[in-house]
């Protein structure tokens, strides 16, 4: 950085407190790191990484290129551990699954990081569209899997009880997912502020 361009703090002071400390933590390492940590650690307590949660959450909390990228890197990791490590089958219907399964997170990103202006100004919009992220993006992951499912059903039920679990899953993962974010993006803000003065 020369000296005549300015830091990347100054270059964020015309945005409000809320959206400078976003992009500030958003283009940190930090965020998108702990987000494949914790994807990846919880293939240990689940088959499948909740991807629509970490899909939407990333949509809502990083850039877009970012996002894809963290998202399509659990996906992958959730797929070689599931081949790897858990014996998943090597068929074309699993082969199938796990390719329907990172379209559907592509799609959840996809809508996440639209981010509406209403999202980027303050902490109330930035929860709604978060908890909107979610709740569209599992009607758009969940309904890939139910156009697929009766031609690759492969002697698996899929009830509404299952779905309903399904998406407790996914709001439990968001919901922990948020409150992390908005712990750091608290501490952000508040390192911010003095710049903001």
């Amino acid at each position: 950085m020369t000296s005549d361009s300015p830091s990347p703090i100054a270059s964020l002071a015309p945005l409000g407190g809320f959206a400078q400390a976003w992009r500030s933590l958003a283009h940190s390492w930090v965020w998108p790191f702990f987000l494949l940590a914790l994807g990846t650690t919880s293939n240990v307590v689940y088959a499948h990484t909740p991807l629509v949660a970490f899909a939407a959450m990333g949509g809502v909390s990083l850039s877009r290129r970012r996002a894809i990228a963290v998202a399509l890197g659990l996906w992958l990791i959730n797929q070689t551990i599931g081949f790897g490590l858990r014996g998943y089958p090597l068929t074309g219907t699993a082969f199938t699954w796990g390719a329907l399964m990172g379209l559907g997170t592509l799609l959840v990103v996809g809508f996440a990081t639209m981010r509406p202006t209403f999202s980027r100004v303050s902490w109330a919009g930035h929860f709604l569209w978060a908890l909107m992220a979610v709740m569209v993006g599992f009607v758009l992951y969940q309904g890939l899997i139910m156009l697929a499912y009766p031609l690759l059903a492969d002697g698996h039920t899929m009830g509404w009880d299952i779905i309903a679990r399904l998406f407790r899953k996914q709001l439990i993962w968001a919901g922990a997912i948020a409150l992390g974010h908005g712990a750091l993006l608290w501490r952000q803000q508040t390192l911010l502020s003095p710049v903001q003065r």
